[in-house]
């Protein structure tokens, strides 16, 4: 019988131990809109929201984060297994961006107004941050043309105004980004390159798209992606 109950004691003391002592914290917040076109040809839009997150506990007691429309109570969970954890230069190993940029409305488009994104540890401990959208602008097509013959890309600027800054993604098979390069597009808003020109290429790389933003980061476009030959 003490066996047992110490047994018992043993398990619970291990299973409290476990469990996270330390509160995340919030360093900072990014969220964007995304236009992108779907298989049918349609522009559609999508909404990146990170959160840069600080846990003494490590990313393994990351549970999951939760965007919330406060207008509407709307919520869009994002379990483990779904989030994009990236880590930012410049910091410890322990802050880290964690989210998605595939929040999508049932509706067209976001509204604008105020969402709050929650994030939750193994532990049961919670922090969050707001962040508020301005009205979503009308964009009927996207403000440049990607595209890939053979080993050379071009990229073709045709409205300077709504994108400033480009840079091309290597992506894997199910389509994860795997290494992004920054562009310097020149006045005459064209460029191109060779695929063998890039540096540090994944071996794993199967796709290639372009990736564009206005000028304070609050729209991002992204091309179709292409198969790499």
């Amino acid at each position: 019988m003490k066996h047992r109950c110490f047994i018992c004691f043993l398990s619970a003391f291990l299973l409290f131990s476990a469990c996270s002592f330390n509160t995340p914290s919030v360093v900072l917040a990014k969220k964007q809109r995304i236009y992108s076109y779907d298989r049918q040809g349609r522009l559609t839009e999508r909404l990146a929201a990170f959160m840069l997150l600080e846990d003494d506990d490590g990313r393994n007691d990351y549970k999951e984060l939760t965007l919330r429309e406060d207008a509407t109570g709307l919520e869009w969970p994002l379990h483990r297994e779904n989030t994009v954890f990236l880590q930012e230069a410049g910091y410890s190993k322990n802050v880290q961006w964690v989210g998605s940029n595939k929040f999508k409305y049932p509706r067209h488009f976001f509204p604008a107004g105020q969402y709050t994104l929650t994030a939750s540890d193994l532990g049961g401990n919670k922090v969050e941050t707001a962040f508020s959208l301005q009205p979503p602008q009308i964009i009927t097509a996207l403000p440049f043309e990607f595209t890939l013959e053979f080993e050379q890309w071009t990229v073709q600027i045709t409205d300077r105004v709504a994108c400033s800054s480009f840079s091309l993604i290597m992506l894997s098979a199910d389509l994860q980004p795997l290494t992004v390069y920054q562009l310097q597009i020149d006045d005459t808003g064209r460029q191109t390159g060779y695929l063998q020109t890039l540096q540090n290429k994944p071996t794993d790389a199967r796709y290639i798209q372009c990736f564009g933003e206005n000028a304070d980061q609050s729209i991002g476009f992204l091309s179709t992606p292409i198969p790499l030959p």
